[in-house]
């Protein structure tokens, strides 16, 4: 027993306690980047092309292609998930949103920062589209002026057959099947090592691989920064309905986000004293637990390695009744990003893609504070 103990004590010295300095980190506001899975991989891509002035790379894992929804949240069904259609690169539509100020720039109708990105796809997403892939691939190498690199999955290791969700060797799924935490383990497939050297370069060692413990994530208070934008005082739609009436519920009023969100600082490189860092970016998926992505999705093992803060955002879920989808109401269920434009009042708008979104403006604030100067 006592030998378990001591032991015990041995490994928890391993973690590291929360410093409790919240999200100013100091990083580097010239080398921020943005990926993530599903939604979050369609919100990674919405917030870069938004942002493609101050964002240097972009990664979309199993994502469904930019503008596929089109604001519309049966056209999101049919054409990015039912597989009803073949979705389209829309570059020419991000050209136009940029020649009115909807987003960024674009000099010569390429991005100026905004030149390395990395697309996931497999061929046998159950979820998303498949040839939502391809579009971004497109759509991507078209705006930016660069092919992306692309990933489709490989026979030796079995992730061509993967189901929907991001490939880690800290995969807590099997590689194929419907899954249940998304994050899956297909042999030596690790599409975050891959997001990373895409973007910071440097070819993803396994052997600088770093395992992190669960307690290294922190927490941090994303709410005062929801706060911030909710002040501003943008419309934002219902997602429940009460006597025909369409009302926002507390998690709607917060903008559909968690009060909670999750760091990881590799204080070894990236401590009080050490140059500043990277900033990488890293949304969830629907359906997914943020807390777990944030310790098992594989982007912290490489953390180290790369010099990058790993910055970890959140959805919170809200269970609708059946009728508030009947009446007009604009529910999220499934703790998905804004990819269709669920916050925006109607169908058929825009703002989910331009600067205006609101879920994009808490992001805003977020990269912000962790490239403030340190306190």
């Amino acid at each position: 027993m006592m030998m378990l103990f001591v032991a015990s004590l041995a490994f928890g010295s391993l973690a590291q306690a929360d410093d409790n300095r919240g999200l100013r980190r100091g990083g580097d506001p010239h080398q921020v980047s943005i990926s993530g899975l599903s939604s979050g991989g369609a919100m990674a891509l919405q917030y870069a092309v938004a942002h493609s002035g101050s964002i240097i790379g972009v990664g979309s894992v199993a994502g469904p292609a930019w503008n596929c929804a089109e604001g519309d949240l049966a056209h999101a069904m049919q054409v990015c998930m039912n597989k009803q259609g073949t979705p389209q690169a829309k570059t020419d539509l991000a050209r136009q949103f940029a020649a009115v100020g909807k987003i960024d720039s674009l000099s010569g109708n390429t991005t100026s920062t905004l030149k390395r990105s990395f697309v996931f796809q497999s061929p046998q997403d159950e979820v998303i589209n498949p040839r939502s892939g391809q579009a971004n691939v497109d759509f991507l190498a078209a705006l930016t002026g660069v092919a992306p690199k692309v990933d489709r999955g490989h026979a030796d290791d079995g992730s061509e057959r993967a189901g929907h969700g991001i490939i880690s060797p800290d995969g807590t799924d099997s590689c194929s099947g419907l899954g249940n935490t998304f994050v899956r383990r297909c042999g030596a497939e690790d599409n975050p090592a891959e997001v990373l050297s895409t973007i910071y370069g440097g070819d993803p060692d396994p052997t600088k691989r770093k395992e992190v413990p669960d307690a290294d994530v922190w927490e941090f208070d994303q709410q005062p920064l929801i706060d911030a934008v909710k002040n501003e005082g943008a419309s934002v739609s219902g997602d429940y309905v009460w006597w025909y009436q369409g009302l926002q519920s507390t998690e709607r009023q917060n903008l559909d986000l968690a009060p909670t969100g999750y760091i990881y600082v590799p204080t070894a490189v990236c401590g009080q004293d050490q140059p500043p860092c990277r900033v990488h970016v890293a949304l969830h998926g629907c359906a997914q637990d943020p807390k777990l992505f944030a310790r098992k999705s594989g982007y912290n093992d490489w953390a180290e390695h790369y010099r990058t803060i790993i910055v970890y955002p959140a959805i919170k879920a809200r269970h609708p009744w059946p009728w508030d989808y009947l009446l007009g109401a604009e529910p999220n269920p499934l703790g998905c990003w804004d990819w269709w434009g669920y916050l925006d009042p109607g169908t058929g708008g825009d703002r989910y893609l331009t600067k205006d979104a609101p879920q994009m403006k808490v992001i805003n604030r977020i990269i912000a504070e962790v490239t403030k100067s340190r306190p």
